[in-house]
């Protein structure tokens, strides 16, 4: 891999973090969108959007709720991807590699965080002296930070150890690797059972059972018609809820 790619790669994993605190949350550094992107920029993007909705499935409960720090999906899927294209070893090594590495490099995450809270605070001094260049700095650089946060973990981790961690990957023998495809194969659960560990409640449990059922007992219905039927049911329910509160 070329220096050039892995400069793309990395400013690239960097960039899907940087746009969320200028556009909104739109989950473009989730797995589903990173992985296609690397695998485009590598030349193999079935393997990157194969790699991607896996690693989407093992990540899916990793979300930011408050001010906690969850496994940082980017840089993980941006480095599974890249090192199961390289190394022509598939999802097994993307597996290997994205989830230890996204549990290590949320400690980077952490260091910005903890940094914006620094950045914070001078800004509350530029504010009390109506300086609003001064505001406008210590946001650009909190943002800068967090930037940096992922550009260069991911950077260093595909200039100095993708060769290594291919070498690693081929010299694992063949039970392990089924092994690790076992337990990949396991994962996508442990994502749903911490989704559904955040959002279940009693009013809807039922009905993500419902979903269940259809989605086992009658396959020719689709996930798609499962899709359709939940936000058909979640567009009656917002209607009723608007109406209640419009009656009270």
């Amino acid at each position: 891999m070329s220096f050039s790619t892995i400069f793309i790669i990395s400013f690239l994993t960097g960039l899907t973090y940087f746009l969320r605190r200028f556009l909104g949350d739109c989950q473009l550094e989730r797995p589903l969108v990173l992985g296609p992107v690397v695998g485009l920029v590598l030349g193999d993007f079935r393997t990157g959007l194969e790699v991607g909705a896996s690693l989407e499935l093992v990540f899916m409960g990793a979300q930011a709720i408050g001010g906690s720090v969850p496994s940082n999906v980017a840089i993980g899927s941006a480095l599974g991807t890249a090192i199961a294209i390289t190394s022509k070893t598939g999802l097994e090594g993307a597996m290997m590699v994205a989830v230890p590495v996204a549990v290590v490099a949320s400690t980077f995450e952490m260091f910005a965080k903890t940094f914006c809270a620094f950045s914070v605070h001078l800004a509350d001094k530029y504010a009390e002296k109506g300086d609003w260049k001064g505001i406008s700095l210590m946001v650009h650089a909190g943002n800068a930070f967090h930037f940096l946060a992922y550009f260069i973990p991911t950077l260093l981790a595909l200039y100095l150890g993708a060769q290594y961690v291919t070498d690693l990957m081929n010299a694992v023998p063949a039970n392990i690797m089924s092994g690790i495809k076992a337990v990949g194969s396991l994962l996508p659960a442990l994502g749903f059972g911490l989704l559904l560990n955040n959002l279940s409640t009693k009013e809807f449990m039922p009905y993500f059972f419902i979903g269940f059922a259809i989605a086992a007992y009658i396959p020719s219905f689709g996930v798609m018609g499962i899709a359709f039927l939940g936000t058909a049911y979640v567009a009656l329910y917002a209607f009723r809820r608007l109406n209640q509160e419009e009656e009270a």
